[in-house]
């Protein structure tokens, strides 16, 4: 069996943080996840280089997630991070793209499969990576 990848979950709602946990863990299986309800916290641990990162936008500490999107890709271009958001305006939608987030999804009843498709696609690109840096590596 393949070692489980370790995903950072970066959310101030235990609750969603919760239920994120148990979608990785349980449903979607190979991830081991890490949760995080303080973001300077998780940047703490960035070194550990987690397979990807699920980002919320809005943190009790009066930041936005679209703060440490920049810190993670200035620190660690190749971590994938998916936005997980209630935020629906285009325009924050726009700065996380130009920021270089992988993917955007907004928290509603259809999310879940949402951020496995996203997870999907990440994976896929991983494996390619490193098929072809075995190939010409």
């Amino acid at each position: 069996m393949n070692t489980p990848k370790l995903v950072f979950i970066v959310e101030d709602n235990p609750a969603h943080q919760k239920m994120l946990q148990v979608h990785f863990e349980q449903m979607l299986g190979n991830y081991q996840v890490k949760t995080f309800d303080n973001p300077d916290a998780m940047m703490a641990e960035l070194d550990t280089k987690p397979f990807a990162i699920v980002l919320d936008h809005y943190f009790p500490n009066g930041k936005t997630g679209m703060e440490y999107l920049r810190q993670i890709k200035r620190k660690h271009r190749s971590i994938p991070v998916i936005y997980y958001t209630t935020a629906t305006d285009e325009k924050i939608r726009e700065e996380a793209k130009s920021a270089g987030v992988d993917d955007y999804i907004v928290k509603d009843e259809a999310s879940l499969v949402r951020l496995r498709t996203a997870l999907d696609q990440i994976v896929e690109a991983s494996s390619k990576k490193g098929f072809f840096k075995r190939l010409f590596g």
